[in-house]
């Protein structure tokens, strides 16, 4: 068993019924998953740019993976088909929110009367 990154936070992620330990992505890797995520979404850029792209995000969320078995497993699952980008998700949001923090609630103005 390795030992996760020790500058890096890690969380358990359930993936198909299996606990999956996940360090913490940088910034860096957010900021090219969206922008990836941007690029999937265009009609005028090439289908090769697109696939390169996927590529990209499935490396950067693998990255995430801190044990190689847990790595051969997802790839196993999305060899069969069955598991996709969107369940891989949880690997960026699993430290949106710790389990004590409560979500901070976001109250609008009254409209000013004149």
């Amino acid at each position: 068993m390795t030992a996760p990154d020790p500058g890096r936070e890690t969380r358990i992620v359930e993936v198909r019924g299996r606990s999956i330990v996940i360090r913490q992505l940088v910034d860096a890797q957010i900021m090219l998953l969206a922008r990836e995520a941007k690029v999937l979404q265009r009609d005028d850029v090439p289908v090769d740019r697109k696939i390169n792209g996927v590529d990209r995000m499935f490396r950067i969320l693998e990255s995430a993976v801190v044990q190689p078995e847990d790595r051969e497993f997802l790839d196993d699952l999305m060899v069969d088909g069955e598991l996709d980008l969107k369940e891989l998700v949880s690997f960026v949001t699993a430290f949106n929110l710790d389990e004590n923090e409560k979500p901070k609630v976001r109250r609008g103005r009254p409209p000013a009367k004149r």
